[in-house]
């Protein structure tokens, strides 16, 4: 028994093996507005919510969470970008000296990604989707080992929860902060342990084959 704790104690000391965690996840889904889906497969480019902001001259929205979805007109074209309606404050324990507006920034930065099988994503995409299955969306599918080569200067960062969507437990907020999302030498966890995988800036399409699902495809398989 001895020994099986010491083992398990190495494992978890270990970082992400990227290898792994792309066997087991093949497959990365991101949700959009279909009216998005145009101009994402012209600009083979997924941007973050700051840049898009920033892009529109609405810089200060970054630090302002999204009580309801918007939309923005950003270089020449009308942008839907999603709600942030689950992230509220109350549920939030921040570390690090972060105040609520740094971590709505901080989410804002990055774009995101839950990893999933060939045929669909993990139960936490699931239920997101499913959130959002009523409004007129579709799911971005794309190879994990494509999009991580296509981006190989913005590394991929990993994170244990859905990190929009903060719940407390034992009468204490969710974690987060600086370390919310961690580089693979980082995240000291398994690969199934991923919840959601994030970039910080724009993602580059160029070398992937996106293929464009409907939300209820994906929930009734």
């Amino acid at each position: 028994m001895q020994g099986s704790s010491s083992t398990c104690s190495m494992f978890f000391a270990m970082p992400l093996d990227t290898q792994r965690f792309v066997r087991l996840r093949p497959m990365l889904y991101h949700l959009t507005a279909a009216s998005n889906a145009e101009q994402i497969r012209a600009s083979q480019t997924l941007l973050p919510a700051s840049v898009l902001y920033r892009q529109a001259g609405m810089g200060s929205s970054v630090r302002n969470r999204r009580r309801s979805a918007e939309w923005i007109e950003c270089d020449g074209c009308r942008v839907h970008i999603r709600d942030q309606a689950p992230l509220h404050r109350g549920s939030v324990w921040l570390s690090d000296g972060w105040d609520f507006e740094d971590l709505v920034e901080h989410l804002n930065d990055n774009v995101f990604f839950w990893p999933g099988t060939a045929n669909r994503p993990i139960a936490h995409g699931h239920r997101h989707f499913k959130r959002y299955s009523a409004d007129d969306v579709v799911v971005l599918a794309i190879d994990t080992q494509a999009l991580f080569a296509s981006n190989s200067t913005l590394p991929p960062r990993f994170c244990r929860y859905n990190s929009g969507s903060p719940r407390c437990s034992g009468g204490r907020g969710s974690p987060r902060g600086p370390r919310t999302f961690l580089a693979a030498e980082e995240f000291h966890q398994r690969p199934s342990d991923v919840v959601e995988v994030t970039f910080r800036g724009a993602v580059r399409l160029d070398d992937c084959e996106v293929v464009t699902q409907s939300v209820g495809a994906l929930l009734r398989d």
